[in-house]
């Protein structure tokens, strides 16, 4: 999946999320190192199909993520930019083809 922001970068998706009566996107932008949250309000869907093995997770976030972040239990270290953990998610997603191998 993959929206556009405010300055019209195309961002990828990796997680949808629910909290109060807002729908969250989990998104992956270039340079930054780790997971940016979106409100689905505020952006543009540019692709709405996630081509990716995807994964329900009940809880303080009850949401569809990359399989992963979850089973991996990467989401928490990415969420806090740990280096290892990004690298780790980042690697899986390219080797998915989710991203293109020069993303950084």
């Amino acid at each position: 999946m993959k929206i556009k922001d405010s300055r019209d970068d195309i961002i990828d998706v990796v997680a949808i999320y629910w909290f109060e009566d807002k729908t969250l996107f989990y998104s992956i932008p270039k340079n930054y190192g780790g997971l940016m949250v979106f409100n689905s309000k505020k952006v543009e869907i540019i692709d709405p199909v996630m081509n990716f093995r995807t994964i329900y997770h009940p809880g303080r976030m009850n949401g569809i993520f990359h399989w992963s972040l979850i089973e991996e239990d990467l989401l928490d270290d990415v969420i806090d930019h740990d280096p290892k953990a990004f690298n780790r998610f980042i690697e899986i997603l390219k080797s998915e083809g989710v991203l293109d191998p020069d993303f950084v």
